[in-house]
């Protein structure tokens, strides 16, 4: 019914593109908070140290990496601070199973020090001192 009820106010308000716009960013946002809402009562919020990140691909690659196990709400590598900010529903991941992720990609999380042959294959800029 809601699909109905968005479809309906565009389609009323297609001579004003700016309140069609709205209304669709309005009904999303809401749609949106309901998530939230339902994957607080289970989620928890961390920080991951990643001191031996570099770069940008080292972002793709520490998030790629994260993203694939079950249970990540969402994750945003900050490069500038070396860090990874991660929200996960706490019944299906844990911090653990995050920082052995990113050990897998080949980096350091928090004091756990990344696996070496995926070390190794990485790209020369993601390496300490390589290529910055």
């Amino acid at each position: 019914m809601s699909l109905i009820l968005i479809f309906g106010c565009s389609k009323n308000e297609s001579n004003n593109s700016e309140n069609k716009s709205t209304e669709q960013k309005t009904e999303v946002s809401s749609g949106n908070r309901e998530q939230v809402n339902q994957t607080n009562a289970t989620g928890e919020s961390i920080e991951v140290r990643l001191p031996t990140m570099q770069c940008g691909t080292c972002k793709k690659n520490i998030e790629t990496a994260v993203k694939k196990l079950d249970g990540i709400n969402s994750v945003n590598v900050v490069v500038k601070d070396k860090v990874a900010k991660v929200n996960f529903d706490k019944n299906k991941t844990d911090l653990t199973k995050i920082e052995g992720a990113i050990v897998m990609a080949g980096y350091q999380a928090n004091e756990k020090p990344g696996d070496k042959k995926a070390y190794d294959n990485l790209e020369a800029c993601c390496k300490v001192g390589g290529g910055h």
